[in-house]
């Protein structure tokens, strides 16, 4: 194989393998956005069932 397609042969390697990094960040950026996202509506939740049970006993 001549030099000049170990170059590119090394190029299109470099090129495939930086593709899949960018994929895999994207991924993982999403499930924690999606994490955090249902992090937040969990703590919604408990806050809502902590202001009805604090009224619930207040209103006795």
């Amino acid at each position: 194989m001549a030099t000049g397609q170990i170059s590119r042969c090394h190029r299109l390697v470099e090129a495939d393998l930086a593709g899949e990094n960018a994929e895999v960040l994207r991924e993982s950026e999403g499930e924690e956005a999606s994490a955090a996202t249902e992090e937040e509506v969990f703590g919604l939740e408990n806050f809502e069932i902590e202001i009805v049970l604090w009224n619930a006993e207040n209103q006795q």
